[in-house]
């Protein structure tokens, strides 16, 4: 059994699994019930959908699962098409070595090919194959490009359309080192699934923007090209005067501004924008700034009052936006999403006007462990990505003394610029930029457990 093949097993669910092993399309496995979730919708939907073996030979579909989280509510148009099926994504035998050949054409020769067919007269809709792409990079999270053929009626249809969103991308033309130039007459219909263009939004079905930050309060300036620039002003207090961009208006308190299904949780991970005269969001943050396990990294205790004028303060900050994390319905931590030119921090670099930042504390010892910071690390950053196009960069001032956090950095892209000294310490200058985050898509990562060289080598092999 192959390594694609084992993780089918562990992402696509027991009726997919039944398929792989026995090699066949037996009326019972066709008809076992889903038990595993292929994937599940961001908030407000939560809708579980599972593979199950298709009618098709070799192939699966998607259905809804049998089992459904509390409160999962079906999308307004529907995601899953019981006529579409396709087949595991498998390796093509003679594709070039990547010993000798790195060009755009043999990298995508060298991705797992799937064939996407439907039975119906009419095609799947650009969100059915937007779910089943969501699917195939929940199992095969490793694979930067997927290739995938389209079978079936008004399939040259589907294809125009998931082109024009950055669904999937063409394929790229006939290339070899020695031949760099493009050989323009080689043609085929298949295309690729990008993982990169898939993350960051592509295809969604939810509005313009992507589905994890689809909540209707968080508004996407509607022409992103259009800048009003302002000015910032507190100093001698902080050492912040600066020209920049009118922020776009902050999600409305108690919004939710982030969703993620987490599948080796199988819980969704979401923010919402914290309401400090919500009762339950103060005293979570009160009892947690007075934990001294956070107390000795952000140094914040306090009473109630103090730490209900510190969160209407930042929400009266347009630089900042103070939000609260949990997994499924329970809190775990605090994080602070900043615009890094109006932030202290911006007096120490070269800013670009979309850098943002983040601050980050979890306070639930419960919820705590490398597993789920693992989820809840990288969907911090996702959110700062997809909260606005125009953020190319995202930065950071990790104390200096703090490896645990210098590492979470590293595993997810960030290098470090040098050292800033801020009054109150001494931090490494960390950075990311968009393109390196999303190819990387840091969004599974597996076992990286361990330390020391132990550790490295497993987030090197990723990286």
């Amino acid at each position: 059994m192959g390594a694609l093949d084992r993780k089918v097993r562990r992402h696509l669910g027991s009726a997919a699994n039944t398929l792989i092993a026995r090699g066949n399309h037996s009326e019972t496995a066709i008809m076992s019930p889903p038990q595993t979730p292929a994937v599940r919708l961001p908030h407000p939907y939560l809708t579980a959908y599972a593979a199950e073996p298709a009618p098709a030979p070799h192939s699966h579909r998607l259905v809804l699962a049998a089992a459904q989280p509390a409160g999962a509510t079906l999308p307004p148009q529907p995601l899953h098409n019981e006529a579409l099926s396709f087949t595991l994504p498998a390796a093509t035998p003679g594709a070039p070595s990547a010993e000798s050949d790195n060009t755009p054409f043999a990298r995508a020769r060298r991705s797992p090919h799937t064939t996407v067919s439907w039975s119906s007269a009419a095609a799947p809709s650009v969100g059915q194959l937007w779910l089943l792409a969501y699917a195939l990079f929940t199992g095969y999270h490793a694979q930067e490009t997927l290739r995938l053929t389209l079978d079936g009626a008004e399939s040259s249809a589907l294809r125009e359309a998931a082109l024009a969103v950055q669904l999937v991308l063409p394929h790229p033309h006939l290339t070899t080192p020695a031949m760099p130039c493009p050989d323009t007459v080689w043609t085929t219909a298949e295309v690729l699934l990008s993982r990169a263009t898939f993350w960051q939004g592509a295809g969604s079905s939810f509005g313009v923007r992507a589905a994890w930050v689809a909540d209707p309060s968080t508004r996407l300036p509607a022409a992103p090209s259009v800048v009003e620039y302002t000015f910032t002003t507190l100093f001698p207090r902080a050492r912040v005067h600066v020209r920049h961009p009118v922020r776009p208006p902050k999600p409305a308190p108690g919004s939710v501004i982030y969703s993620r299904w987490i599948p080796h949780l199988d819980e969704v991970f979401s923010m919402v924008a914290l309401d400090w005269r919500d009762a339950a969001h103060l005293a979570a943050f009160h009892r947690w700034q007075n934990d001294p396990h956070v107390a000795k990294g952000w140094r914040q205790t306090g009473s109630v009052d103090e730490h209900r004028a510190y969160l209407r303060d930042a929400e009266r900050d347009p630089h900042v936006l103070a939000v609260l994390g949990r997994f499924d319905d329970e809190l775990f931590g605090y994080f602070e999403v900043y615009w890094g030119a109006e932030d202290h921090l911006g007096a120490h670099y070269r800013f670009d006007d979309w850098d943002r930042g983040r601050h980050s504390l979890v306070g639930n010892s419960r919820l705590r462990g490398a597993h789920r910071v693992r989820a809840w690390w990288s969907g911090l950053m996702h959110y700062c990505f997809l909260d606005d196009p125009r953020t190319q960069r995202l930065v950071g001032e990790p104390r200096e003394s703090n490896d645990v956090v210098a590492q979470y950095d590293r595993d997810h892209g960030f290098w470090h610029e040098g050292t800033v000294d801020l009054p109150h310490k001494r931090a490494r200058l960390a950075m990311v930029s968009r393109e390196q985050f999303f190819k990387l898509a840091a969004l599974h990562w597996g076992d990286e457990s361990g330390v020391g060289e132990a550790r490295d080598g497993k987030v090197q092999a990723k990286l």
